[in-house]
């Protein structure tokens, strides 16, 4: 299956909020790029609401550049399905991997732990730093900072992932006041109660 010039080649998950794909490009001299391929899922193509959040998803997660935060390359729209493209990584997000060592009764090293949250650190850093064209700060916040949205690749890297539900100063619409998005169990008091968040909130999230 083709979407636009990117192959699927496998499914690699799929939610209520996108599916996404292994996919394959190829350029001149047979030369292959692979990526993860992330859409809208058909049930939701034709929802405004949610193609705006796709959307701003992906605009917000491609103007970050960082080591500790997956890239988003590309963003399009084939056959009426909007869809973007980012890094493909190969590893285990943070939520697998400790369910994996506490099954075996292990806990990671300290120097493994350091590492995980040093890497995420300067990555929520960054993207809090960041500035518009304007050179203001867009005052992002992540607001999902949890283990399923860090990774940890097989060669050691750390990578913040999702910034679907991310906010800067410069989107459009403002969540509805008392709509909870992020996990319970990570959020900051003040994200509970529905209330205005800053860059704190997601240091308070990591600390968890």
């Amino acid at each position: 299956m083709r979407l636009g010039k990117y192959q699927l080649i496998t499914k690699l998950g799929a939610g209520g909020m996108a599916e996404l794909f292994l996919a394959r490009t190829e350029a001149i001299h047979g030369i292959e790029k692979f990526v993860a391929l992330k859409r809208i899922p058909a049930g939701h193509a034709r929802d405004k609401e949610f193609v705006r959040m796709f959307l701003e998803e992906a605009r917000l997660a491609a103007t970050l550049s960082h080591p500790n935060i997956a890239q988003v390359y590309d963003v399009g729209k084939e056959a009426g399905t909007y869809f973007f493209t980012m890094e493909y990584l190969q590893g285990l997000d943070l939520a697998r991997l400790l369910r994996g060592l506490f099954k075996r009764g292990e806990w990671p090293p300290l120097q493994h732990v350091l590492a995980i949250i040093i890497g995420t650190a300067a990555g929520l850093h960054y993207a809090h730093r960041k500035e518009g064209r304007d050179g203001r700060l867009l005052n992002i916040v992540h607001r999902d900072v949890s283990p399923s949205n860090i990774f940890i690749t097989y060669e050691g890297g750390v990578k913040l992932l999702d910034f679907g539900i991310a906010k800067a100063t410069t989107a459009k619409t403002v969540t509805e006041t008392g709509a909870l998005k992020g996990k319970i169990p990570y959020m900051s008091p003040e994200q509970v109660r529905g209330e205005k968040l800053d860059q704190r909130s997601d240091i308070f999230s990591l600390g968890i």
